[in-house]
C-alpha cells in the first residue's frame, strides 16, 4: 500500500486528514472497522500487494477495482475480477458512485466519503452491514421484477396479430359509418375531450382515441409503475432530478403508458437543462473574478448531468471551462 496515496486507520472515527479527498470505510469483512484515507484522485484496491488499499478478502482478486476521479465525478471500475463488484442490486463492471454510497468486493462492504462531506458525517458511525445486505438484496429482487413486468407487458402486446387489429379497425368504422347514418338529419354536438387518469385532457386527437381502448396492463404492473413514479415524484420536489429521472424511466419502462411519469420525466428534463445553464453561467462568473475551485465546482455538477450526452454543446462549453482553469493552476 502506497502512503504517499492512502492512510490506513483501524478505527472509523478518524478527522479529517490534510490532501483529504476521500475515505473509504470497511463495513463487513476482515478489515471490519477499517478507514483509508484517499489522498488521490486514482487507487487501486484488492488482496494483492501491488494495490493501493490492500483487503483480506479471499473472494477478492489481487488486482480487483480501480476508484478514479474524473470529470463526471468519482467512477469505480472492474480491473478484470473474478466475482466482479456488486452495487445497487446488481454486479456490474463501472459505475459513478456518489458519498455516502456502498458497493461489495468479494465478501467486503465498502463505504465511500468524499473529503467535504462535513465532519460530523466523516465521523459519524458506520451503518449496519446486516441491514445494508437487506437493502441491496431488496433491491436486486426489485429490479428483476421489473425486468420480469416490463418483458411480460411487451409479450403481452405482441400477442396482438394483425389479422385482430384490422378486424378491429373494421368494426370502428362500421359503428362510424352507421351512427353518422343515424343522425345525418341532425346536427351532431361536439364530443368533450376524454379526460386522462390524473384529471388533464389530451391535447391531441390520437391521445383522445386511444384512450377509448382497453388497458392491457395488469395490477401489478400498475402497481409496480405507480411506485417508482411516487419515488420519482419525491425527488422531482426535492431538485434531485438525476433520481428523478431515473424512476420516471424505470416507471415506463414497466408501464409505458403512465402519462404522469411521462409528463414529469419531460419536466425534469427541462428542469435539468435550465439547471445546467445556470451552473455554467455561474462557472464563468466565478472564473472571471477569480474563484477557481468554485467555478470547477460548477462545471464538475454540470459535467455530471450531462453523462450520457456528450455532444450537447453545454459538454463542451464545461470541459474548455475546467481547461482553462486547470492550465491556469498549473502555471
Amino acid at each position: 500500500m502506497s502512503e504517499l496515496k492512502v492512510l490506513k486507520y483501524r478505527s472509523s472515527e478518524v478527522p479529517r486528514q490534510s490532501g483529504e479527498v476521500g475515505r473509504l470505510r470497511i463495513l463487513k469483512g476482515a478489515d471490519v472497522g477499517a478507514t483509508f484515507v484517499l489522498k488521490a484522485s486514482s487507487v487501486t484496491l484488492g488482496r494483492g500487494d501491488e494495490v493501493n488499499i490492500v483487503i483480506g478478502d479471499l473472494k477478492a482478486s489481487r488486482t480487483h477495482a480501480r476508484l478514479d476521479f474524473t470529470q463526471e465525478g468519482w467512477v469505480v471500475s472492474d480491473l478484470g475480477s473474478a466475482n466482479g463488484i456488486f452495487f445497487q442490486g446488481e454486479y456490474i463492471r463501472k459505475f459513478g458512485i456518489r458519498s455516502g454510497e456502498h458497493f461489495t468486493l468479494g465478501e467486503t462492504i465498502i463505504e465511500f466519503l468524499v473529503s467535504d462531506e462535513k465532519s460530523r458525517i466523516l465521523l459519524a458511525p458506520p451503518k449496519d452491514p446486516n441491514e445494508v445486505e437487506r437493502q441491496d438484496m431488496a433491491l436486486a429482487h426489485q429490479k428483476i421484477k421489473v425486468q420480469n413486468l416490463a418483458h411480460g407487458a411487451q409479450v403481452a402486446k405482441k400477442k396482438t396479430s394483425p389479422r385482430s387489429l384490422l378486424l378491429m379497425a373494421a368494426a370502428v368504422g362500421v359503428y362510424f359509418y352507421l351512427d353518422s347514418q343515424n343522425s345525418s338529419k341532425a346536427p351532431k354536438p361536439e364530443p368533450k375531450p376524454i379526460a386522462s387518469k390524473d384529471g388533464t385532457v389530451p391535447a391531441d386527437e390520437d391521445r383522445a382515441l386511444a384512450s377509448y381502448l382497453p388497458s392491457s396492463v395488469s395490477k401489478d404492473v400498475e402497481k409496480t409503475a405507480d411506485q417508482y413514479y411516487w419515488l420519482g415524484f419525491r425527488e422531482y420536489m426535492e431538485g434531485n432530478y438525476l433520481r428523478a429521472k431515473d424512476n420516471f424511466e424505470l416507471a415506463l419502462q414497466v408501464n409505458p403508458a403512465h402519462e404522469k411519469a411521462r409528463h414529469y420525466l419531460a419536466s425534469v428534463e427541462k428542469e435539468k437543462e435550465d439547471e445546467i445553464k445556470r451552473l455554467i453561467e455561474g462557472a464563468r462568473r466565478a472564473k472571471l473574478v477569480g474563484r477557481s475551485q468554485d467555478a470547477k465546482g460548477d462545471c464538475e455538477t454540470a459535467l455530471r448531468h450531462l453523462y450520457n450526452d456528450r455532444a450537447n454543446p453545454d459538454y463542451a462549453d464545461c470541459a474548455e471551462i475546467l481547461k482553462d482553469i486547470n492550465g491556469g493552476e498549473q502555471q
